[in-house]
């Protein structure tokens, strides 16, 4: 991505991410919140893949990335605590098995938003 996040495809996470817990909540068959929790967790994890790419490159976009992972670093554990909260309401083993992947991208994000920010000096 050139030291550019895919922010398209970041919005595509966000809108597909709160549309399952709609979908949860409005008790819609689970076989299409999983598909959807798929669609949305390979998404997420393209762009996980990608920004690890772009971090691994002498230049990046500060201007993106600093801005992405403060926001990230506030709503990525707040999605990670309603996907647990998701997870213990839920009486199907897949679908639990399907937010605990989901869950794993976001604490993979979390993961190297702390690493970005260790190594641009902001957390000791």
């Amino acid at each position: 991505m050139d030291g550019e996040i895919n922010l398209e495809l970041y919005t595509l996470c966000m809108i597909q991410i709160n549309t399952i817990f709609q979908k949860i909540a409005d008790n819609n068959p689970t076989d299409e919140i999983i598909a959807d929790i798929n669609n949305c967790r390979n998404d997420l994890k393209q762009l996980h893949e990608e920004i690890v790419d772009d971090l691994s490159k002498e230049e990046i976009n500060i201007n993106e990335y600093d801005p992405f992972f403060e926001n990230g670093m506030v709503m990525f554990p707040e999605y990670t605590k309603n996907i647990d909260q998701a997870i213990q309401t839920s009486n199907d083993e897949n679908l639990k098995n399907s937010l605990n992947d989901l869950c794993d991208v976001f604490v993979g994000l979390i993961k190297t938003g702390n690493e970005y920010f260790e190594k641009r000096g902001a957390f000791k």
